[in-house]
């Protein structure tokens, strides 16, 4: 209703604007010299065509939309639209000029004038059509390219809610195995256990929408899931955490990102008294918090698994900034390096 409304309303204007010019035209052929109304006529019938056009292809371009789509049909819609248009505006041209040629000298025009003067418009016409097709292809590919940003951006947004705050399920079963042996071999431990094991819940609860959190935050986190993981795993885990306070109190990284690194190694490595996995968590250069740990890769699928969770990690730090993780492996070291970010006031 409201296409047909305003289709309506553009032909109203049309006729108005049409009938306003030829009433002042020929107010003005009552009362002008010849000489004047020359140039005069010169001056109306430009300005007559240029309304006829400017609203006559407004609404061609307004009907074709309604029937033919550009996406549908661009080829059918292109010539179809190019050949109306021309034909449209050359009948305005010459009716037109047809008009005021007879209103201002009371001849008619020749053919030569007509045929220099269909000339001349398609030179101009082509090139204009052209042009506006151009102008309306690239604000359709920009308003399609910011709707596809948009869309990207909601998409992400939305895998990195479900993706930044997950623990791995199994993490749950094991500790609540540990605590189950804890609370029967040594209470005591086992309320601590307990303690940590409710410190690393409440941190996933209190920042689980946020994007970006203090790195003293993540790393009061990464301390109790340290202690976790040592009870389970005994001599078989060493893990040393040797941040200075000072470093990290203006700093900030996407929380869980090194509770992810050190759940990989775990997945990823193997674990043995004899050969314990050793991480290694510390400050770099001052602008990157490095993630190392010894490498002794378990036979398996678990490399396809922890490219999934450093592709999750890269998509965190693609959403929120410029910088991007710096991954490093050889014979004896996995070492990731995840840039430490500050909050712009």
């Amino acid at each position: 209703m409201k296409k047909a409304s305003g289709q309506k309303s553009n032909i109203a204007l049309w006729l108005l604007a049409t009938v306003v010019l030829l009433l002042v035209w020929s107010c003005y052929n009552l009362y002008q010299s010849d000489v004047q109304l020359i140039y005069l006529a010169a001056i109306m019938w430009i300005f007559t065509v240029v309304v006829l056009l400017w609203y006559g292809n407004k609404w061609i371009f307004d009907f074709l939309n309604s029937r033919i789509s550009w996406l549908s049909h661009p080829s059918k819609r292109f010539f179809l639209q190019l050949l109306i248009s021309c034909v449209y505006s050359l009948l305005c041209i010459n009716g037109s000029y047809y008009l005021f040629k007879i209103q201002t000298t009371l001849t008619p025009p020749d053919l030569s004038q007509f045929v220099v003067l269909n000339v001349y418009g398609l030179l101009f016409l082509i090139p204009v059509l052209l042009v506006n097709f151009s102008v309306y292809f690239m604000q359709q590919w920009k308003k399609a390219h910011v709707q596809s940003n948009k869309l990207q951006e909601e998409n992400l947004r939305t895998q990195l809610n479900s993706l930044r705050m997950q623990l791995d399920p199994h993490f749950l079963f094991n500790n609540l195995n540990v605590l189950s042996s804890l609370i029967e071999k040594d209470p005591r431990t086992a309320q601590h256990f307990l303690d940590k094991f409710a410190d690393v819940y409440r941190y996933v609860l209190e920042f689980n929408k946020e994007e970006l959190v203090p790195v003293s935050e993540e790393l009061g986190f990464v301390d109790a899931y340290v202690y976790l993981l040592k009870k389970r795993f005994e001599n078989q885990l060493r893990i040393e955490i040797n941040v200075p306070a000072g470093l990290v109190d203006s700093f900030f990284i996407p929380p869980l990102s090194v509770q992810l690194l050190i759940e990989n190694a775990l997945k990823h490595n193997k674990l043995s008294t004899e050969s314990p996995l050793h991480v290694e968590v510390f400050i770099e250069d001052q602008n990157w918090l490095t993630v190392r740990n010894s490498y002794a890769p378990r036979s398996g699928s678990g490399v396809k698994r922890g490219k999934m969770g450093l592709e999750s990690i890269r998509k965190r730090y693609a959403y929120l900034s410029a910088l991007n993780l710096k991954i490093h492996q050889d014979d004896s070291f996995f070492v990731v390096s995840l840039p430490l970010l500050e909050i712009e006031e």
